[in-house]
């Protein structure tokens, strides 16, 4: 297993600063959400034209892998415009993405009301949304991870889902703190969901529930870190561990300087793969 920190947590840093604080903190790879305070990464000169090979040279000398490209492509829209422009959303990220060398990027689920008609139809259009945009990455060299998130925290929100538009080219991206909150244990989850998991976002929380928790340092909080580390060492996993410190949405919280360093010397200690 590998260790990265998405930019989430450190929104208003340069490429330079990503870069360095991954070296200087031992970070095999970074995951892109935020670069210099924008959530908008391919109006970036950086991941456009000319920019983009010269970016992809800044990783390579850096010796950073870009372990997942973030996107906010979801679904959940009625209107059949606002759905094209997602789709396109999501080829325009998977062609930086592999511009790039990386092997993935972030889709969203989305929000879907909690029960009638209205719920089958949403839940069946943001399916038939993803399949497409599972279809369109992965012809361009590139996977689409589905993120734990929104109502599709849960293995078996997750399975509703795929049942309406099954396919094979979508993965997961197992944000673990939201499965877990939502009351579902970790064996289960993984049982469900193993054979498409690609990558991981990990977040410490002292209290959590359905609709809420709140953010501690790696291990200051009460998360089973250590067990869920101990279930994808058994099960073969071998991609990213991914800190996923909300400091764009939450600026009350910790600053990167100190929760970044922090998750790679604790989880260092539970990875020695990662050493």
């Amino acid at each position: 297993m590998k260790l990265s920190f998405s930019t989430l947590g450190c929104p208003k840093y340069t490429l330079d600063q990503v870069l360095s604080t991954a070296t200087d903190n031992g970070y095999d790879g970074v995951e892109l959400r935020f670069l210099r305070g924008e959530v908008g990464l391919h109006e970036l000169e950086e991941f456009s034209g000319p920019g983009l090979s010269r970016t992809r040279a800044r990783f390579e000398e850096a010796g950073v892998e870009l372990a997942c490209l973030d996107t906010s492509v979801r679904f959940t829209s009625p209107d059949k415009d606002e759905r094209a422009q997602q789709l396109e959303a999501a080829r325009t990220y998977s062609r930086i993405a592999a511009e790039l060398g990386s092997s993935y990027i972030r889709v969203f689920g989305g929000a879907v009301p909690d029960e009638g008609p209205e719920r089958t139809e949403t839940t069946k259009r943001i399916a038939e949304g993803l399949a497409e945009a599972a279809a369109a990455t992965r012809a361009e060299g590139v996977t689409a991870v589905l993120e734990t998130h929104d109502s599709f925290c849960t293995s078996t929100q997750v399975g509703e889902l795929l049942s309406y538009a099954p396919n094979d080219d979508l993965g997961i991206l197992w944000d673990v703190l939201h499965s877990y909150r939502h009351g579902e244990p970790l064996e289960q989850t993984w049982r469900a969901l193993g054979d498409r998991i690609r990558h991981v976002h990990l977040k410490d929380s002292g209290s959590y529930s359905p609709t809420d928790f709140d953010f501690r340092l790696t291990g200051e909080g009460t998360m089973p870190i250590a067990e869920f580390v101990r279930l994808l060492d058994r099960e073969g996993y071998t991609g990213y561990l991914s800190f996923e410190w909300e400091k764009a949405w939450h600026p009350e919280i910790e600053e990167p300087e100190v929760a970044i360093p922090q998750y790679a010397e604790y989880m260092r200690r539970l990875v020695p793969a990662a050493s």
